[in-house]
């Protein structure tokens, strides 16, 4: 039985996607009588885009609403992001003027590293408290890339359900598309959101909710990479 991707994707590949790539990780490599050859990863679909600064305004407002609750925004810049958010953070995307969103966006450019670094960094945090090992914490904001091996794409929430079909609709028509299931479809629970505020107490939050449902997931995965081999 060759090798099996399963994936977690979220937005930006920084807190959710890549706690379940830890967990799955950690645990299945307990598993040493496993027959199945599975890796765990996960990839944010949206994160060429973050690179490129081309989110929408409004997730960027967001974040620098983040950076304002890490205090990691200071003086005129940390004047002009409340400015900012007051007074566009309850429009819809299209009702931003052009001028504003330019300045939205050169505010949060030199900002959104540190801002994720720092959540990455709580993500950790509660990993390692929960008694996963350093060696198996992720990086961050990895891109959504196909791979021949993926066979299982597990999105967090609905919106990243839609993105990852549209990234298979610009594909080549011969890639097999992998199973796109919403994890917590799959696990019978209900989905993760993006939480960008709370420190610990987010990270606590996203590493219970996989540690929580990742018996059920196991025993899931495994029952389809044993489909799989037998399709093959």
């Amino acid at each position: 039985m060759g090798k099996t991707i399963v994936r977690a994707v979220d937005s930006g590949n920084i807190q959710r996607s890549p706690t379940f790539q830890a967990i799955f990780n950690f645990y299945f490599s307990q598993a040493s009588d496993s027959p199945f050859q599975i890796t765990f990863d996960s990839a944010g679909i949206d994160v060429d885009k973050i690179m490129e600064n081309e989110t929408p305004a409004l997730k960027k407002l967001s974040i620098l609403d983040a950076g304002l609750y890490y205090d990691l925004i200071e003086g005129k810049d940390k004047d002009l992001a409340e400015e900012l958010i007051y007074t566009w953070f309850h429009f819809k995307e299209e009702e931003i003027p052009d001028a504003q969103k330019t300045i939205i966006t050169d505010l949060y450019a030199p900002y959104k590293t540190a801002i994720h670094t720092i959540q990455m960094k709580f993500r950790n945090e509660a990993l390692i408290e929960a008694g996963i090992p350093e060696s198996f914490l992720p990086d961050m904001r990895v891109p959504f890339r196909h791979d021949e091996h993926l066979k299982l794409i597990l999105p967090v929430e609905m919106p990243v359900v839609n993105k990852v079909e549209k990234y298979y609709q610009t594909q080549e028509a011969d890639i097999e598309i992998p199973q796109i299931i919403l994890y917590g479809d799959l696990v019978g629970t209900d989905p993760l959101p993006d939480t960008l505020k709370g420190g610990m107490e987010t990270a606590r939050r996203q590493v219970e909710y996989f540690m929580e449902t990742r018996e059920r997931g196991m025993g899931i995965f495994k029952t389809l990479v044993m489909a799989e081999g037998e399709d093959g």
